[in-house]
């Protein structure tokens, strides 16, 4: 039988745990609130038009608690690159590619997979876009999120160049170049711009890096 004190050292530490793991869920759960409201700001109104102190205030927390949790613009802005380099849908897109060893379906999940990232994350990606070149901080940011971006497409391209199934003619790096003409943050805000949906854009997508990447299927194979 445990001691008395040793009952209640085991349940104040308990309390404690517990205590902390609400502290940090909370703290995660209003992080994610200021994140989400900087990004809604920042695609509506522009990365300089909008202050941290209004970015707080949307949120309806106190500025210090702004700066504590994630820091001024240059962490919001880079916070919110992260999370969209961090979906989840590009690393099941790409352990999806490399189970597949045929090239027109890898292009399908491709076409698929960015769509739904480059969905998910408009918002960010046109802050990103459209400061990048005006910003430091959003060139940062959005370099960021552009490499990573760009590492998962290359995976892509390179298991298409293992498999045998890109032109003959092309090497590596111009497999890579072509998936990201067709599959990049740019090729996809292109078709948003035309106003198609994602699905008649992925489709489309698809075709277009098919034709261009793909070796063709010999008579004898066809």
């Amino acid at each position: 039988m445990k001691h008395p004190s040793k009952v209640g050292y085991d349940r104040h530490m308990g309390q404690r745990a517990y205590t902390s793991r609400l502290r940090a869920h909370r703290a995660e759960q209003t992080r994610e609130s200021i994140v989400a409201t900087a990004r809604d700001l920042f695609a509506e109104r522009g990365y300089a038009r909008v202050s941290v102190a209004t970015v707080a205030a949307e949120a309806g927390v106190a500025l210090n608690t702004v700066y504590a949790s994630i820091g001024g613009k240059p962490a919001l802005i880079l916070a919110m690159a992260e999370e969209s380099a961090g979906d989840e849908q590009a690393d099941l897109t790409r352990q999806q590619v490399l189970e597949t060893d045929n090239g027109r379906e890898i292009l399908r999940l491709t076409a698929v997979g960015t769509g739904v990232v480059i969905e998910r994350h408009a918002k960010t990606l046109k802050v990103l876009m459209d400061a990048r070149n005006s910003d430091a901080d959003v060139a940062k940011a959005a370099d960021f999120a552009m490499g990573h971006y760009r590492d998962v497409l290359n995976v892509i391209a390179d298991r298409l160049v293992e498999l045998g199934e890109v032109r003959a003619e092309l090497t590596r790096d111009q497999a890579r170049d072509i998936l990201w003409f067709y599959f990049g943050a740019s090729a996809w805000a292109s078709v948003q711009e035309l106003g198609w949906t994602y699905a008649h854009a992925a489709a489309w997508l698809e075709a277009q890096a098919a034709t261009a990447l793909l070796a063709q299927p010999s008579p004898s194979d066809a």
